[in-house]
C-alpha cells in the first residue's frame, strides 16, 4: 500500500463523506487493507465481495467509497456492534477476514490533533494499524446481492416485506415492525 494510492482513496472519501475526518483517515486505510488482503484492486468494484460492517459512523463511509460496496447493490450490511471493524467476505470462495481497527482499541493513546492523527494514519503501515482475523461468515440466499428473493405483504398493514424479513403470525406473514414495533409512530392527521 503506497501513500500516493491512500491520498488518492483519502480524497474521495472526504468527498463522499463531507470532510477528511479520524474515522474518514482510519476507514480509508482499513478498507484498502481489506482489499490489499482479499486480492483485489482498486477503483473496481468486485461483485463477489461483501463487507459487514460493524459500525454507522465516518469509517463506515470511508469503506463504502473506497470498496464500492453498497447497501443498494447489497454488498455492503450493517451490523450495529458500535465496533470499529468490518469483514471482507469473497462470494466465490468463502474466504472472509474480520480487519479490526486495534488503534481504536489502544490503552495508551496519546492526545493529538486531527491532522496529527491524519498523518499518523498515513504512514503508519496497516499491520500496525489493524488486527486481522480469519472468520467464517454464513449468509443464507435472502442475505445475498441480486433481486429479492422472496416477497410477503404484511397482514396487518399491507406493506411488502422482501428476502425473508417478515415474521409469521397465526400462520400469516407480518412485517417486524407491526409485530415488535417501529421506530416511528404514525400520525393521523
Amino acid at each position: 500500500m503506497n501513500q500516493k494510492d491512500y491520498e488518492e482513496q483519502l480524497k474521495m472519501a472526504g468527498e463522499f463523506h463531507g470532510e477528511i475526518c479520524g474515522g474518514i483517515a482510519i476507514g480509508t486505510k482499513l478498507a484498502m487493507y481489506g482489499l490489499e488482503l482479499m486480492g483485489m484492486e482498486l477503483n473496481m468494484r468486485h461483485k463477489n465481495l461483501i463487507v459487514i460492517l460493524e459500525i454507522d459512523r465516518c469509517m463506515a463511509d470511508a469503506v463504502q467509497a473506497v470498496t464500492k460496496c453498497s447497501m443498494g447493490k447489497r454488498s455492503l450490511k450493517q451490523a450495529y456492534y458500535g465496533k470499529f471493524a468490518a469483514t471482507f467476505y469473497n462470494m466465490d470462495t468463502g474466504e472472509a477476514l474480520r480487519i479490526i481497527d486495534a488503534d481504536a482499541n489502544r490503552k495508551d493513546k496519546k492526545k493529538e490533533t486531527r491532522d496529527e492523527m491524519i498523518e499518523r494514519f498515513k504512514i503508519t503501515p496497516p499491520e500496525e494499524l489493524f488486527d486481522v482475523q480469519k472468520v467464517k461468515v454464513e449468509l443464507t440466499e435472502a442475505q445475498m446481492p441480486g433481486k429479492p428473493h422472496t416477497t410477503e405483504i404484511c397482514s396487518i398493514c399491507g406493506d411488502k416485506v422482501t428476502d425473508g424479513r417478515h415474521l409469521m403470525v397465526d400462520g400469516k406473514p407480518a412485517c417486524k415492525p407491526c409485530v415488535e414495533g417501529a421506530y416511528y409512530e404514525v400520525i393521523d392527521e
